[in-house]
């Protein structure tokens, strides 16, 4: 038991790095202009959005940060996908 919860903590840790690591990509990106059609462009949205999109629309819905020239649902995702890696880390083994 206690070696299929280290291996599922570190599979977990590895995916949430890995996510980090295409949202700095995808970020960085942004700021070259590089166009969307782009096939890295692509394949980072695709991996990236559907955890940004959750945020995004609780946003939406509370009204908050409307009219604001950034993506704060962005930085938020990626500081609540930090927030677990701590929690992960913290876990017993």
């Amino acid at each position: 038991m206690k070696l299929f919860l280290v291996l599922t903590v570190n599979f977990v840790d590895l995916f949430l790095t890995v996510l980090l690591f295409a949202m700095l990509a995808r970020a960085l990106m942004s700021f070259f202009m590089m166009g969307e059609e782009s096939g890295l462009s692509m394949i980072l949205y695709y991996f990236t959005e559907p955890f940004i999109l959750p945020v995004r629309k609780i946003f939406e819905r509370l009204g908050l940060f409307q009219g604001t020239p950034m993506d704060v649902s962005f930085f938020f995702t990626t500081l609540l996908i930090g927030m677990v890696q701590v929690l992960l880390a913290s876990i017993p083994m």
